[in-house]
């Protein structure tokens, strides 16, 4: 089992890594985030996981979302999620995404 010491170590890197990220929609339109927060509510299903939440401003020139990432700010994909998300005209867009950490062995 991992340690609480060691995901609290992963999150806080996570969170760290985000600054000055982006999200990137569809493969093409390019977002600054907004905020990154890693939520404190467990997730089913995963022993290790964290539950990242980013925002960034809504765009309306994307009726509808269908794939989500979020980069560093050099460009390196954290995580990745297959959504469908129809433009509403809400100001943000919130999203979550799990990522588990695992030890190796």
């Amino acid at each position: 089992m991992m340690h609480q010491d060691y995901l609290a170590m992963a999150r806080d890197d996570l969170l760290e890594r985000l600054q000055g990220g982006s999200l990137l929609i569809n493969d093409e339109v390019s977002l600054p985030l907004q905020g990154s927060v890693i939520s404190s509510h467990p997730i089913i299903g995963f022993q290790q996981g964290i539950a990242l939440q980013v925002q960034a401003r809504h765009v309306d020139s994307v009726p509808e979302i269908t794939r989500l990432k979020i980069l560093t700010e050099s460009g390196v994909v954290v995580a990745e999620k297959s959504v469908h998300i129809l433009s509403n005209g809400a100001q943000f867009l919130t999203v979550t995404f799990v990522v588990q950490v695992k030890g190796g062995e």
